[in-house]
Parts: structure tokens; sequence; C-alpha cells
């Protein structure tokens, strides 16, 4: 990796230094590009709402220093605990404040990690398709296609996909009817509910049911095998964003560079 500029010259010989940094790198490309940065927000959703989690699960738990932090988000690690000890929810951005609610009732009443843990991943997957529905809203408005469309674009592949591996892995871990529906956001392409009966029913009537919803694909790589439905799962996203490649004039290469980055 390093012989092939990944790092730097004076970062550690060490996967997740040298991985941090190439991470560093994408946002300094994009900085040069003098661009409206509210643009690539939903593309920090996850990490904002991964952050939310860690913050609920170390007050709620106790262990301090137990959970991982991502960085250059807009609420910083010590703010976060703190919103979540103080319950401060009104200093969240809105799309956060209920999940971080139910989550820390949930996980003081409770102690299920696991449903604090789909709460938070549900609230996050509805911020991305509400971000995705924001730019639908605006191409409307505008009366052409403008450089929202990829954001709505990846928004409704991101979901679509987090809803296909909900579905598969309950099916695997015989989860109920209720905690899918508790995990799966709604979206355009798919039928959350008949997805969800099909898990109960087993892996054969996922895949008959995401043949026939358009899914064709992921069906093929679910009966290969694990990490071929993992490859879908990632070039589902690229091949959504592929053609802003010969968008020029937009942002739409800058957002597909980034996503393909990461």
């Amino acid at each position: 990796l390093s012989e092939h500029v990944w790092g730097c010259v004076d970062t550690a010989m060490d996967a997740d230094a040298i991985l941090t940094r190439e991470q560093e790198k994408i946002w300094e490309t994009i900085g040069e590009m003098q661009v409206d940065m509210n643009v690539f927000d939903v593309l920090s959703y996850p990490n904002w709402f991964h952050n939310l989690k860690a913050a609920v699960k170390e007050v709620c738990t106790g262990r301090s220093g137990a959970n991982i932090y991502f960085e250059g988000t807009p609420i910083p690690k010590d703010e976060m605990i703190r919103i979540v000890r103080e319950k401060d929810f009104q200093a969240l951005p809105e799309n956060m404040r209920e999940a971080a609610r139910e989550a820390v009732d949930t996980l003081l009443h409770s102690g299920d990690g696991q449903l604090c843990d789909v709460m938070i991943d549900r609230a996050a997957l509805e911020a991305i398709l509400e971000a995705g529905n924001r730019s639908k809203a605006a191409i409307k408005e505008a009366g052409r296609k403008s450089q929202d469309d990829i954001i709505r674009d990846y928004a409704e592949s991101t979901v679509a996909v987090a809803n296909i591996k909900i579905a598969v892995r309950s099916s695997k871990t015989a989860k109920s009817l209720e905690f899918m529906k508790r995990a799966m956001a709604p979206c355009k392409t798919l039928n959350v509910e008949r997805l969800a009966h099909a898990a109960l029913a087993g892996m054969d009537s996922i895949m008959e049911y995401l043949s026939g919803a358009g899914y064709a694909e992921a069906a093929d790589a679910i009966k290969e095998s694990p990490s071929a439905f993992e490859r879908w799962c990632d070039n589902r996203i690229i091949e959504t964003i592929k053609p802003q490649k010969t968008n020029p004039f937009s942002v739409g290469p800058l957002v597909a560079y980034v996503i393909a980055r990461q």
C-alpha cells in the first residue's frame, strides 16, 4: 500500500493508520474544489449515528472507552456524551432526537443493546432517505436534473441494500417479524412488509421476492455465497453512482468520487 502512495511518508506502517490517512485525503481533495460541503452531509450520516450509538452505550453501561467514535462529525465525542448523559436531546439534529431518547430509555430499562442498535440504525436509514426525498423535491421544483439527483439515487440504494441485509441476517438468526419491522426503513423500490414476511419463510422465499422486485442479482448472490452477497451490496451502491462520472457540470462526480473511494 505504501508503494502505491497510500498513507504519507510519516504515516505509521499500520493498516488502520493508513486507512485513516486515506479518509483524510478524500476530504482534503474535496475541500480544494470549493463546493458546498452540505451536499456531502448525507454521506456522513452513518458516522453521526454511530457516534450517537456509542455515546448511548457508554453512558448507559458506564463502560468508558469501550466504544469507538468517528472523528470529524459535527458533534464531537465529548459533546455527544454530554448530550446523552444530560438527556439534552434538543441539542441534537432533529432527525436524531427521537431515536436518541428511545434508545436511552430502552437500554436503561431493558438492557437490550441490540434493540438500541436497531432503533438508531433505523433512524440513520430514515435520515438518509429523507435527504434523498429532499433532493427529489428540489429536482422537481427546478424542472430539470440537478446535482441533487445523485443524493436521491444514493439514498434509495443505500436504504434498499440495508433492508435486504436485515432480511438475510434476520432469516439466518430466526428474528421475529416485529424485530424486522423495527429495523427496516420503507423505501420506494422494496415492499418491506413483503420482504419481512419472506424472511420469516426462509432464504428461498427471500430470493423469490427479490427476483420479482427487480433485485435478481441480489438473489443470485445470496444463492452463491455469503461473501458474494456482501460483495453485491457494495457493488450495488457503486453501480448507482457510476453514471455521475459523465455528468461534469454538477457536484455529482465529486460525490461519486467520495463514495467510490470509501
